[in-house]
């Protein structure tokens, strides 16, 4: 599924950057998203930017909560989707998390691991070794096809913590990808669950998902 394209007149025409806090001062790890593109450079992790096409792009989401959260907490709530405009109220139950506490994440995540992420990115179709493998640092590529199940390097989206929550997003609202993260997006393998989660109940009457509306956190 294609990402939606940028609104018409809401700046899509800028240059915009998402810092991450990564420690780094002189050339900071960021995303930075132009109409011609995005890259991605992040030390440590790719010796040479990765440069995407704005198509590879499916979803950016925002949570503002602190970088270690108390007891069992959940990051980037999956609903359930209906339809195309429709999805089950995050009130009534939910499909799962990006992220939490106890079961971390299956997705990568950049910088330091044991702080909660407050950013992510859902690519359309998941990087490949053929992307991935020109512009990687040897060590982290071996530890990426480690971790991966069949041994074959994917990174189907990534978490991070950003340096400045509000920019992140509104740059991805400007480009469109600021929407509510569903079950079309993020398969059953990839979603983690707290005690305390309910299951979204597709009876429910759910309102058309506003465009351009973040899901806020738990609490938050």
């Amino acid at each position: 599924m294609a990402s939606a394209p940028p609104p018409a007149g809401g700046g899509a025409g800028r240059s915009l950057t998402i810092v991450f806090e990564s420690g780094r001062r002189v050339a900071p790890d960021a995303l930075r998203i132009n109409p011609a593109g995005a890259t991605l450079e992040v030390g440590g992790f790719f010796h040479t930017p990765l440069k995407l096409t704005l198509g590879q792009l499916h979803l950016g989401m925002i949570d503002r909560g602190p970088a270690t959260p108390k007891g069992d907490t959940g990051r980037f709530p999956i609903l359930k989707r209906l339809s195309a405009t429709s999805v089950v109220p995050r009130e009534q139950g939910i499909e799962g998390w990006l992220w939490t506490t106890t079961g971390g994440s299956a997705l990568t995540v950049l910088g330091d691991e044991d702080a909660a992420p407050s950013g992510a990115i859902l690519f359309t179709k998941p990087l490949t070794a053929e992307q991935l493998k020109p512009t990687m640092e040897p060590k982290a590529y071996e530890a990426l096809i480690a971790r991966s199940p069949l041994g074959e390097p994917a990174i189907p989206g990534i978490l991070f913590r950003a340096a400045e929550p509000s920019n992140a997003e509104t740059a991805f609202r400007t480009y469109g990808l600021l929407r509510p993260l569903t079950d079309r997006e993020v398969p059953p393998v990839m979603r983690r669950s707290l005690p305390t989660d309910r299951p979204a109940d597709p009876s429910i009457a759910a309102a058309p998902a506003p465009r351009g509306t973040s899901v806020a956190p738990p609490g938050f």
